[in-house]
């Protein structure tokens, strides 16, 4: 066994020596013995000539054990005692122990001390480990049944105790080998061990197979878990059958062999196997996930989901095998995993952008996440030709019989071959919202939802939404399709207004504010459709709005028969049919090149198509109607009245005197307050059945100018009439 002692406690270096052997020339003064303060100074006194021992031998025996200098061996416990005891009393603990001290030594203050020899010195791995060791020997050796332990004193590998010059031995020796043995086995199973900084909880069963690789020889004679003992293999000359005891980063041996107690699995293994399983897992752990402030997203099947702390925690444990347990820095790698998640995958949202490939993408200059997941429906390989001798019969015979007229067709069909090409392409292009309107039973939401939904990649219903002013309206950028099914917005104006405004800007804009519950909103870019279907009635028609110059061209307008001829199946057989011949019909559709009538746009692919009647239905059904009846109707009377007159012009004044010059249009003018006037002839002016303008007059006043047209009622069957097709072999190859 081996102690070192220094001089004084200023010096730094330590030597080799025996501290019941120590025989000094001179002991201090009796002051320094009996006053603590005066006894500490001399300690620290650089001057000082005395032995100041202990029983850790650390990393370099030629200083004193510390933070840098850690413990390596331990050959012996030092208990003090802080009370003055006779020898006669600690003699008769020192023989009530069931393991007995070597020697008892009186310290310089008066106070008693035991000193437990071990018969080999115990490797303490590190400062921790060996602390764990003195402080478990309170209870292994009884250390309480003399009263005053200087229990800091005890546990401190660094402590260097004061050479009391008196020492009794008691003739017991050093402590039992297979005690010590036993003692420190069990020290060596509950101490957690750390491996290297850059280790992590490697599984047991991945560490077996590794052994396994390198040491061919390697047998273990159980199941290789944590807690489990077998042999040291991998030191040379180690033959005991049970020297090693499993640990989650490594292994702790007693084997005589040993030069120290744990061996992590970089010492084993190399540490190019920690390495690269860390850096595999931590991979793992941060590949494809996100932190938009509030939620985490992780890629889970192609797609990304929320999660909260505790899923992704779980995700860290289980999967990915990180363990939450700190390394020697004082962090574990979850936490790593936490903080390059925190600041390199950090997103300032998630929503879905449609069209556009899952995953980072830059939007308005801002890191994004991009959630969209549906995909388009496949068209298939093989071209069919349209028709009953074709591979979609039923859908061409839907079609054929859907439309009143029927050059329709080909309108409503280049508007889904655009739309269906931006899908398909991942191109984002704007495009016109659709209005299907015919009476129930001929194909309308079939149309809507079974194809086209089912085409592009999916539908949601947006009635709530653009009708009742939902908040939450995720699921709609979800999908490039939203319905709006036989709803109105009723009687009232200004929810009217709100779902025009709102159908106007799905057509006119790409940008829309993301909003779903308990997450970030988040402003997203969408380029899809709103299909509406609805009864012809007047109070349905509603939904059309005002077909101006702001909006026409946004809008498609088809008109269905009025009994359609294609026999429907029961809705199983019908979605069975559908599945079997979509994907030839969207084939066809891209091939397919729209006749020359079918005129293309720039912006939405082909140009809007509105159906006559309806159109003359929307602007009858417009609540500024009543108030253009009034007005052709002064007008024309006033042209009457001057017949060389080529316009009226005035201001909404001069405009109300006009309409009032008839006694019977009083009560009807008088239901009209002044400021809405102008609203109301801008609306007019939007139609573009009467050819109106405005101009600044003088005092910066608004003058409206009518120009003079013939006497007869003005209709929207004046607007130029839509070219009429030939429908003979018009899909014909």
């Amino acid at each position: 066994m081996k102690f070192f002692s220094a001089k004084n406690l200023t010096e730094q270096s330590i030597t080799e020596c025996v501290p019941w052997d120590f025989r000094p020339a001179e002991f201090p003064s009796e002051k320094i013995r009996l006053d603590k303060q005066s006894r500490q100074e001399w300690y620290r006194t650089v001057s000082t000539e005395w032995q100041f021992y202990s029983a850790v031998e650390p990393a370099n025996p030629n200083i004193r054990p510390s933070k840098e200098n850690p413990a390596r061996l331990l050959h012996g416990i030092i208990a003090d005692y802080d009370v003055k005891l006779t020898i006669e009393r600690m003699t008769e603990a020192s023989d009530a122990m069931k393991i007995k001290p070597a020697w008892i030594e009186r310290s310089l203050g008066g106070g008693a001390r035991l000193v437990f020899l071990f018969p080999r010195p115990l490797y303490a791995e590190d400062s921790a480990f060996c602390g764990a060791i003195l402080q478990a020997a309170k209870s292994w050796l009884n250390l309480d049944l003399l009263p005053g332990l200087d229990e800091p004193s005890l546990t401190n590998p660094t402590r260097l105790f004061a050479n009391g010059g008196e020492w009794i031995s008691t003739g017991h020796g050093p402590i039992p080998e297979n005690a010590l043995q036993s003692f420190f086995v069990e020290q060596g199973r509950k101490y957690r061990f750390k491996g290297e900084d850059n280790s992590v909880g490697i599984p047991l069963d991945l560490v077996e197979k590794a052994i396994i690789e390198k040491y061919p020889n390697f047998s273990w004679p159980n199941e290789f878990a944590e807690g489990s003992q077998g042999p040291s293999f991998w030191i040379a000359g180690s033959v005991s059958p049970l020297s090693a005891t499993v640990k989650p980063d490594g292994l702790f041996t007693f084997s005589a062999h040993a030069d120290k107690p744990f061996y992590s699995w970089a010492d084993i293994l190399g540490i190019d196997f920690v390495k690269g399983f860390a850096e595999e897992s931590i991979t793992k752990a941060t590949d494809n996930i996100y932190w938009d402030s509030k939620r985490f997203w992780r890629k889970i099947s192609g797609h990304y989901a929320g999660l909260d702390m505790a899923e992704l925690q779980n995700h860290f444990q289980i999967e990915c095998n990180l363990s939450p347990k700190p390394d020697k820095s004082g962090k574990s790698v979850i936490a790593r995993a936490l903080s390059h998640i925190y600041n390199v995958n950090r997103v300032v949202g998630a929503a879905p952008f449609m069209f556009r490939p899952p995953g980072v993408i830059d939007f308005m200059g801002r890191r994004v996440l991009n959630l969209y997941v549906n995909r388009a429906t496949v068209a298939a390989e093989e071209l069919s030709e349209w028709g009953n001798s074709g591979k979609f019969p039923f859908l061409s015979m839907h079609f054929d019989n859907l439309f009143d007229p029927a050059e329709q067709k080909f309108h409503f069909l280049a508007w889904l071959k655009a739309f269906y090409e931006s899908a398909v392409n991942q191109q984002p292009m704007p495009g016109q919202n659709v209005y299907l309107m015919g009476p129930a039973g001929v194909g309308k939401t079939l149309t809507s939802r079974a194809v086209v939904g089912k085409a592009v990649g999916g539908y949601s219903d947006a009635s709530d939404f653009l009708l009742h002013g939902a908040v939450f309206n995720s699921d709609l950028y979800e999908v490039p399709l939203w319905c709006i099914d036989d709803d109105s917005p009723g009687e009232n104006m200004q929810k009217q207004a709100a779902f025009f405004a709102a159908m106007k800007k799905l057509a006119a804009n790409q940008t829309f504010k993301y909003h779903k519950k308990f997450e970030i909103p988040t402003m997203t870019e969408w380029s899809g459709r709103a299909l509406c279907t609805t009864n012809l009635d007047h109070v349905s028609s509603r939904m059309l709005g005002p077909c101006d110059d702001t909006s026409a061209d946004k809008t498609n307008i088809f008109r269905c028969v009025s009994k359609s001829e294609t026999i429907f199946p029961n809705r199983h057989k019908l979605a069975n049919i559908i599945d079997r011949e979509l994907s030839y019909f969207l084939r066809w559709l891209l091939d397919w090149v729209p006749p020359d009538f079918v005129i293309r746009d720039v912006r939405y692919g082909y140009r809007a198509y509105h159906e006559p009647t309806l159109l003359d239905q929307s602007h009858q059904a417009n609540r500024v109607a009543p108030i253009k009846e009034v007005l052709i109707e002064a007008l024309r009377d006033y042209f009457d009245q001057n017949k060389d007159a080529v316009e009226w012009r005035g201001t909404v004044v001069q405009l109300i005197r006009l309409l009032t010059m008839f006694p019977l249009n009083d009560y009807i003018v008088k239901s009209i307050r002044l400021e809405q006037i102008s609203r109301y002839l801008e609306q007019i002016q939007r139609e573009g059945l009467l050819r109106i303008r405005a101009e600044t007059g003088d005092m910066n006043l608004r003058i409206w100018i009518f120009e003079r047209f013939a006497d007869r009622v003005i209709s929207a069957k004046t607007a130029p009439p839509m070219p009429v097709a030939t429908v003979v072999n018009i899909f014909s190859k």
